[in-house]
């Protein structure tokens, strides 16, 4: 599943995400609301997903690779009376003898995978018959087509927090058009009441267009039964879509 988020990246990532504005919690409450049973959210991180949708009532565990970010989810959930049940791992070297009703890879998360394919087929058999799987990933059209240069640091994020501290995210890449992947050079810095810290990592991503993502699935044991473009209920996915929403089933 990637490289970990450690130390200063895994306390401002939640806060960069919430920035985003993305619908993906309501959509996943109402998905596990329709399929009701155990569920796994596969990079679960620090909960940002995970205990609101617990403290609604539904079965979820978490599986995440990143010690710093399960620590902030117990010390988030402890404070919020919660008790989630997380794995700390990869999609790839994950076991467990509990099968599932829903498999949830939301915000990205595949495409950290060094073997998208082989994690899916681990996955796939720790769901139930009628399993279903869910998941999200994006384009990276703004690097695709250049608007963002290669090797130019640029202001990714910056943030105002609630303690008066400013956060920044810096960001550059290089581009492998061919293979399809991009590769991260991420500069965190954090000023406040406290003093600065900062943080650097460095991530590659892998992107698929509507066809590979599709074929990917199926290639893998899943039958897509619905796609959403853009995070718009009401746009299928197409070829201009930027961010691909899937729901598919266990074939």
């Amino acid at each position: 599943m990637g490289s970990a988020y450690d130390s200063l990246e895994a306390e401002l990532h939640d806060a960069f995400w919430d920035a985003e504005d993305s619908p993906e919690l309501d959509w996943l409450d109402a998905l596990l609301k329709q399929h009701p049973g155990p569920a796994l959210e596969v990079g679960s991180g620090s909960g940002r997903l995970l205990l609101p949708l617990l403290a609604k009532g539904h079965k979820i565990e978490g599986l995440e690779p990143s010690p710093a970010m399960l620590d902030l989810c117990r010390e988030s959930a402890a404070r919020q009376k919660l008790t989630p049940v997380l794995h700390e791992g990869t999609m790839g070297d994950f076991k467990t003898t509990t099968r599932y009703r829903s498999i949830l890879i939301p915000a990205f998360t595949l495409q950290l995978s060094d073997d998208p394919g082989a994690d899916l087929e681990v996955l796939r058999k720790h769901l139930t018959g009628d399993g279903i799987l869910y998941l999200t990933t994006f384009i990276p059209y703004a690097e695709i087509d250049g608007e963002l240069p290669e090797n130019e640091w640029y202001p990714d994020h910056e943030l105002e927090l609630p303690d008066g501290g400013k956060a920044h995210l810096k960001t550059r890449h290089t581009i492998d058009r061919e293979a399809q992947t991009l590769h991260r050079e991420h500069h965190y810095e954090l000023t406040g009441p406290n003093g600065s810290r900062e943080h650097h990592s460095t991530q590659t991503v892998r992107w698929f267009t509507a066809f590979q993502l599709h074929k990917l699935l199926t290639d893998h044991g899943f039958e897509p039964e619905r796609g959403i473009g853009d995070f718009d209920e009401n746009e299928p996915i197409s070829e201009d879509s930027q961010i691909l929403t899937v729901v598919a089933r266990k074939a």
